[in-house]
C-alpha cells in the first residue's frame, strides 16, 4: 500500500547555506563550538571540527587531524597545521601571545585546542572559497591557508582577508549527463 500522508513523502528541510554560499570575506561570525572525535566516529574522521556560525545561523566548519610523523610529508603537514593554528589562537588572544612548548603532534593539536577553547564567543570573520583554482571544492569552505581568520575589531580597510588568484570564488558545478530516452528507468529521476 502506498500512504502519501506517511512523513517519507513530504519535502526535505530547509538546508542553511553559510554566508548564502557566496564566497568571499564573511563578517560577524562567531566559533560556535570545538568538537573532538568521538568514540563512535569512523576512523578517518577530523580529531577535531571547529563550527562558525554567520550571522543568519548557517554553520561550517573546518577539520583538523593529528598528524602521523611516519608519512614522507609530515615536516610540510606540520608546518601547514602549525601556521594555522598559530594563526588561529592570535585572532583570539593577540598576536603577542607565546605559545608553550609542545612535545608531539597529538599534544600540539591537543593544546591549542583547550588554548582556544575559552576565547571562542569573540566575534570573527573568515574568508570562504569552494576550495582553489587547482584543487575547486563542491561546497564553500573556511579557506585552506593562511590568513583564514582575523577579529572583527580589526578595520575592515586593514583586513588581509582578500581574495589571492589560487582562490577559487565560484561554485564550479559539474554538467549534467544527457539521458536519451533509452536510459529511462523507474529509479531515474521522474521529476
Amino acid at each position: 500500500m502506498i500512504n502519501l500522508n506517511d512523513n517519507s513523502f513530504d519535502g526535505g528541510s530547509s538546508v542553511q547555506i553559510f554566508n548564502d554560499g557566496v564566497a568571499g570575506l564573511v563578517r560577524n561570525v562567531r566559533l560556535d563550538r570545538i568538537e573532538a572525535k568521538a568514540a563512535g566516529d569512523q576512523a578517518s574522521a577530523p580529531d577535531y571540527k571547529l563550527f562558525f556560525k554567520d550571522s543568519n545561523g548557517a554553520e561550517i566548519n573546518m577539520a583538523f587531524w593529528y598528524l602521523d610523523q611516519n608519512r614522507d610529508t609530515f615536516a610540510k603537514d606540520l608546518e601547514k597545521q602549525g601556521k594555522a593554528l598559530k594563526h588561529l589562537i592570535h585572532c583570539y588572544l593577540g598576536e603577542e601571545y607565546q605559545f608553550p612548548a609542545f612535545n608531539s603532534p597529538k599534544e600540539l593539536l591537543d593544546g591549542c585546542m583547550k588554548i582556544i577553547q575559552p576565547k571562542i564567543a569573540a566575534m570573527v570573520r573568515v574568508f570562504c572559497t569552494y576550495g582553489t583554482t587547482l584543487y575547486p571544492k563542491k561546497y564553500i569552505q573556511v579557506r585552506s591557508y593562511v590568513p583564514f581568520i582575523e577579529s572583527e575589531l580589526v578595520p575592515v580597510s586593514d583586513t588581509r582577508l582578500k581574495a589571492n588568484k589560487i582562490d577559487q570564488m565560484v561554485r564550479l558545478e559539474e554538467d549534467t549527463p544527457i539521458m536519451s530516452a533509452g536510459d529511462f528507468t523507474a529509479s531515474s529521476d521522474v521529476i
